[in-house]
């Protein structure tokens, strides 16, 4: 299938990511690696949309000042920046993630117990946000953010 604007295929493939992440909404001891991997892979390829947008015609300024609007875009921008380059030298995050060593691998992501649903989930750990950010909502955010985006903002 041929899309008309570029940036619909990548749309499409974090749409299915996505989807693939929500196997990991319980966490175990025997998925933690493989769900790392998973959401790495979402947060990388959901911040890059960015990339399909411009060469879909998007403005650049109208997609970056949208980005560091959005609290679920700029977190996805930071963990995607941070798991790809490691350091964050070309902007100033806005968000302070907390680097842990879990199992052998550096990540941003870990275990927690939500009481209120009665259960351990993965969360992002923020300085800022005195809690955890549930992985699985912020994925859902992130793909809503992008949709609020294409229905604002026309080529």
């Amino acid at each position: 299938m041929r899309f008309s604007l570029p940036y619909r295929e990548q749309l499409e493939r974090i749409k299915r990511l996505e989807e693939d992440i929500k196997r990991f909404s319980i966490p175990t001891d025997e998925n933690f690696k493989d769900a790392i991997d998973a959401f790495t892979s979402f947060f990388i390829q959901c911040y890059h949309l960015r990339d399909w947008l411009f060469e879909s015609h998007y403005k650049k300024r109208d997609v970056d000042i949208f980005i560091s609007n959005s609290v679920s875009l700029s977190l996805c921008r930071d963990m995607a920046n941070k798991q790809k380059h490691k350091e964050i030298n070309r902007y100033q995050p806005k968000n302070h993630l907390v680097e842990h060593e879990i199992n052998g691998l550096s990540t941003y992501i870990i275990r927690y117990y939500d009481p209120s649903r009665g259960e351990s989930r993965f969360g992002i750990d923020v300085r800022e946000f005195g809690t955890l950010v549930d992985v699985i909502e912020l994925s859902e955010k992130c793909v809503e953010e992008w949709e609020r985006f294409l229905y604002i903002y026309t080529v």
